[in-house]
């Protein structure tokens, strides 16, 4: 059972990892580049348009990005639980199922995950402090998400090269 598991559950692992390391590399480039010059621009463009952007149309596009990274932390734990049952890849496993757990982890552990919905989800001005705090956190918090699953996405995509020298 887990052989036929192996790699379909590999395959959705790698793809997501990607994907969503696109996503934070993505962010780090521009959307947060973006999201700092407008906070710190004083106009209240993004209090103001952010909420009402998320409650209509950005909403399903919010969605489906959760929806992405959650099934991407779901993917690269349901790889390490076969690679495991498999005996097969361990190593690989291991470190793609941690990395791509990780950046989550960062993320609302270190207090940024709140901080950003606190931003993104006022309806008037943010205070300095808090907007201090975001901007220099956006970036760089980011750039951590975007290393820690490429980390992970070379683990994933170690497998089958490990898998194709063992062949010849």
């Amino acid at each position: 059972m887990t052989d036929r598991l192996y790699w379909p559950s590999w395959f959705l692992a790698a793809l997501l990892t990607g994907i969503v390391g696109g996503f934070m590399l993505g962010h780090a480039l521009i959307l947060a580049q973006f999201l700092n010059w407008l906070l710190l621009s004083g106009v209240p463009a993004l209090s103001q348009a952010y909420p009402a952007f998320r409650g209509s149309a950005g909403r399903s596009g919010l969605d489906a990005y959760y929806a992405v990274a959650g099934l991407q932390v779901i993917g690269t734990s349901a790889f390490l639980l076969v690679s495991l049952a498999a005996r097969r890849h361990r190593t690989a496993a291991v470190v793609a199922g941690v990395a791509g757990a990780l950046w989550i982890a960062i993320h609302y552990g270190s207090g940024f995950g709140a901080l950003e919905g606190r931003v993104l989800r006022t309806a008037g001005p943010v205070s300095q402090d808090v907007a201090g705090r975001f901007v220099g956190w956006n970036v760089p918090i980011h750039v951590c998400h975007a290393v820690i699953l490429a980390v992970a996405l070379g683990a994933l995509l170690s497998v089958p090269l490990a898998a194709l020298r063992r062949r010849r």
